[in-house]
């Protein structure tokens, strides 16, 4: 099992609670295990898109769709610089993520 952010596993398990699922607790497992990736990767695309032009040209050329060898240090400095309100992206992203999840489930 991967290393979940604490904060985003505590919000899909409130999400998961307040949408009464009932499930096993192996299945209750593999549905926040899901929707981790999920919102991560969420995440990851709204930052992304929030960058600046030519930072994230150059962002995206440099890690290749599907590349596992991203370096998390390089790519939270280069958000910490040129993003202005990282947190209200964060915001935005939780809020759709959470229309989603009750929207489609």
């Amino acid at each position: 099992m991967d290393c979940r952010n604490p904060y985003i596993e505590s919000f899909i398990r409130k999400l998961i609670e307040k949408k009464g699922e009932k499930l096993e607790p192996d299945a209750l497992e593999r549905l926040v295990e899901d929707l981790n990736h999920l919102l991560e990767n969420m995440i990851g695309r709204n930052m992304i898109a929030a960058l600046p032009e030519e930072i994230r040209s150059q962002f995206v050329s440099q890690y290749d769709k599907g590349s596992r060898d991203v370096d998390a240090a390089q790519m939270s400095q280069v958000f910490d610089q040129c993003i202005a309100d990282p947190a209200e992206i964060m915001k935005t992203t939780l809020k759709e993520f959470a229309d989603l999840y009750f929207r489609n489930r």
